[in-house]
């Protein structure tokens, strides 16, 4: 039986390391140069799309900034191949031409991308969010099943079928999004793609819309002890927050 409604929110603070004599940083890994290169471009280009949005240009046009940051990126992969850089590149230079409405364009570039490139992982979320700004799931989660089905690795294929399991959820259909992330889950096991897919696995089973509630109990600040089980029928919001 359905007894309750709840929302929940997670605040996350940042991750810290402990430093000597109780001194608190922040936990930081050096910067790729050629990452900090891409994003440089990536931030520039979106300068000159902002630009060219309030001047009146207008989406799908010949002359749109896009098509010029499109090439500019996409250079990147043969400078520097299969790499971290290469695969933001990537990303990003399809996203541009999504977000120019130069579908033909970034389809084309979208399609150009071996079974096997590692760009997959971060173009495949591209692709999603293509499928739900044009109210089209139904093709991007086709477009992302080739890619899964043709990826020969578990390092593209379990990222790309976690996205194919969001789409196929959004779209409404569990079932095919559970497939799908179990999948994922199997291919890649004890990693973050892996606890990932878990994670959403347990959303879908658990707490998606019109399933009763788990269980949940606690202390509350002012003391005495809370059981959601005891507030059956009532309307309950939860707030999970934390701070470090």
């Amino acid at each position: 039986m359905i007894w309750t409604r709840f929302v929940v929110s997670f605040a996350v603070g940042a991750m810290v390391a402990a430093g000597s004599a109780g001194t608190v940083t922040l936990a930081q890994s050096p910067q790729d140069p050629a990452v900090t290169e891409v994003r440089q471009a990536r931030d520039a280009a979106r300068k000159d799309v902002d630009a060219y949005k309030a001047a009146g240009g207008a989406a799908g046009s010949p002359d749109h900034p896009a098509i010029k940051w499109d090439a500019t990126l996409w250079a990147f992969r043969e400078r520097y191949p299969r790499t971290d850089a290469a695969t933001t590149a990537t990303a990003e230079a399809v996203r541009l031409l999504a977000g120019a409405e130069l579908w033909d364009r970034a389809h084309a570039r979208v399609d150009s991308l071996a079974p096997d490139d590692p760009a997959w992982t971060r173009v495949a979320p591209v692709i999603y969010d293509e499928g739900i700004g044009r109210k089209d799931l139904p093709t991007a989660i086709e477009r992302l099943s080739r890619a899964a089905a043709a990826a020969p690795s578990a390092s593209v294929k379990s990222p790309v079928l976690v996205v194919l399991g969001r789409a196929y959820r959004r779209h409404g259909d569990s079932a095919a999004a559970i497939r799908a992330l179990e999948t994922a889950k199997a291919a890649s096991p004890g990693t973050p793609v892996a606890e990932e897919a878990d994670g959403l696995l347990y959303e879908i089973k658990y707490l998606s819309v019109g399933l009763p509630a788990p269980p949940v109990s606690g202390k509350p600040r002012n003391g005495g002890a809370i059981d959601l089980a005891a507030l059956r029928g009532k309307a309950v919001v939860l707030v999970f927050w934390g701070t470090t």
